[in-house]
């Protein structure tokens, strides 16, 4: 009996990780920053977020990741962020379930700072984003009934947590659950995107020797208030017309540190979207949020309604989802992410002054 086609691609999916797996396993030494080697599979459950989705109730996208990942011991490290943290790349295929749906093969970068870093049993959280090859966009001829997504290239972001069984220093089980969510981020239509929670298991390994630091007391820190200005621009495609819609912001920010990992946030929002039909240009709302900071880089959460509602505005509520980098003390610069409800609006590259 053969073996079914989308069944072929996870095979040689893991064959390829085991193999790469096998090139870290070597020599243990001493390290501050060991590197761990991980395997996992997971399983999930599509999210029927809009009646469009209904045909997909009941797909379970599946899939394997290999990743690589330093665990960052350094005094220095626990006294920014509060505790130690790991930071990585994972490479990912998985398999939605459904042939309008097809597969994704993606790259995506992440952040894990440890709620219980000693001890046999640690607990994590992470946070994650990239980029992924989509196999099966939507085509009105070939593939009309696929909407979660229109391009070969999407950026799929996700946030979990994980619990961890070390055997001993080098070998570890691990747990996980996350919620994750791919779309192209309104740069073409339609892109309802695809929502799925996901439980993994996974073995990860280093092949380096390395002692966690004892618990200490941490030294005070200063809180940071900061103001920004940025100017953010997007290319969205006009879904009643031939070209793209031009969209232009303005975002006024101020952000509140609360811990050494985080910041109260609350935002203007004033934009303007191209349209050719309607006269009703111009939004803007206020935004209140949750700001992650690792280092230079910046990860926010914020929610908020619109005052002034322009026409391509789909509801009263949005959200605001950005990752900025402060170049310097003046300067930085990023991407953003609007969102009404579980649908992308679009994606838009920011750059901006700190005061």
């Amino acid at each position: 009996m053969s073996m079914p086609h989308h069944h072929r691609h996870l095979v040689v999916w893991l064959a390829i990780l085991l193999f790469i797996c096998q090139l870290g396993i070597g020599q243990t030494n001493q390290s501050e920053s060991p590197t761990f080697y991980g395997l996992s599979i997971y399983y999930g459950q599509f999210q029927v977020h809009t009646k469009s989705l209904y045909p997909y109730n009941g797909t379970h996208p599946y899939g394997a990741e290999l990743e690589i990942s330093q665990l960052l011991l350094k005094d220095n490290i626990r006294e920014k962020f509060g505790t130690f943290i790991k930071w990585g790349i994972g490479f990912n295929y998985v398999n939605f379930e459904h042939d309008d749906l097809g597969f994704a093969i993606s790259s995506v970068a992440y952040v894990e700072p440890f709620i219980k870093t000693r001890g046999k049993w640690r607990y994590s959280i992470k946070l994650g984003g990239g980029i992924a090859y989509m196999s099966n966009p939507y085509d009105a001829i070939s593939n009309p009934q696929n909407l979660t997504y229109s391009t070969n290239f999407a950026f799929p972001l996700y946030g979990g947590i994980s619990i961890y069984h070390f055997i001993n220093k080098q070998f570890a089980i691990k747990a996980s659950a996350s919620f994750q969510h791919i779309s192209n981020g309104g740069i073409k239509q339609p892109n309802l995107g695809i929502n799925y929670p996901v439980i993994a298991i996974a073995t990860e390994f280093t092949n380096n020797s390395y002692i966690i630091p004892p618990r200490k007391r941490l030294s005070k820190f200063n809180k940071e208030k900061r103001i920004e200005v940025l100017l953010g621009y997007s290319a969205k495609e006009d879904t009643t017309n031939t070209n793209n819609q031009q969209v232009l912001t303005i975002i006024a920010n101020r952000s509140w540190q609360v811990s050494r990992i985080n910041s109260i946030t609350g935002s203007i929002l004033v934009e303007y979207q191209q349209n050719v039909i309607d006269p009703k240009l111009w939004s803007i709302a206020p935004l209140v949020g949750n700001e992650f900071i690792f280092g230079q880089l910046l990860f926010g959460q914020q929610i908020g309604a619109y005052v002034l509602k322009g026409s391509s505005a789909s509801n009263t509520v949005l959200q605001n989802y950005y990752l900025r980098y402060k170049i310097n003390s003046r300067l930085i610069a990023g991407v953003n992410l609007k969102a009404h409800g579980k649908v992308a609006d679009y994606l838009s590259v920011q750059v901006g002054f700190i005061f």
